[in-house]
């Protein structure tokens, strides 16, 4: 398997076309906690190698972290469907 690329800033910003680094801090907030929020969706314990290589985990993160940011002045209920999806992909691979 490859390793996949860390999810950066960059990474969120070049997903969102956002030029300039007001948010920087924001969005480094968001992905710290996305990456967070679905490693302990999916198991019980400290996130290993192979969840965090995972390719669902990663758009998992970047999905929820486009979310929270472009969502950010509203009430939000609900985690997207798209990452509730690929948590549950996941959890069906990785929950031990």
């Amino acid at each position: 398997m490859d390793i996949l690329p860390e999810i950066t800033i960059d990474t969120i910003k070049n997903a969102l076309r956002i030029d300039g680094n007001d948010d920087d801090a924001l969005i480094e907030g968001y992905i710290d906690t996305a990456k967070e929020y679905v490693a302990n969706a999916v198991i019980d314990g400290p996130a290993s190698e192979p969840l965090t290589n995972n390719r669902k985990y990663r758009l998992a993160v970047i999905i929820l972290v486009q979310f929270w940011y472009s969502n950010r002045a509203t009430d939000m209920k609900q985690t997207p469907y798209q990452v509730r999806s690929l948590i549950q992909q996941l959890r069906g691979k990785f929950w031990q």
